[in-house]
């Protein structure tokens, strides 16, 4: 159980579907259980992004699938991807509705996706 509090950062919902895949599932293993959680959470982002209008949430999420990152290379990465420059405001607009879901999190001016299997599944978009 120590090992599944870890994985799922203590996020009650992950630990809910975790015994729920235990119990019902027939699911031991933690690998597989988090492979399911993230296919999960994978639709769950594709269903968000879809409903959001805009495919630059994906790069955003992509950017940082692989950790936490400043404004300024989550800026680059979306200039990187469409070729051209962007307007700051429109950076931050967009870096804003992912906080305010609360897919998104700012921590010393730095942004990751604060949940660790949407991250994994970010990884996959």
């Amino acid at each position: 159980m120590e090992k599944a509090v870890d994985a799922f950062d203590g996020i009650i919902g992950w630990l809910t579907y975790f015994g729920h895949l235990y119990v019902t599932g027939g699911l031991r293993d933690l690998d597989d259980v988090i492979r399911a959680a993230s296919s999960l959470a994978l639709e769950e982002l594709r269903d968000l992004i879809s409903s959001l209008r805009s495919p630059r949430y994906a790069v955003i999420l992509r950017a940082l699938a692989g950790g936490r990152a400043p404004w300024a290379a989550i800026r680059r990465r979306l200039e990187d991807r469409e070729g051209r420059s962007l307007n700051p405001a429109t950076v931050s607009q967009l870096i804003g509705t992912l906080v305010k879901l609360g897919v998104v999190e700012e921590v010393n001016g730095e942004y990751a996706i604060a949940d660790p299997v949407y991250r994994l599944a970010a990884s996959r978009l």
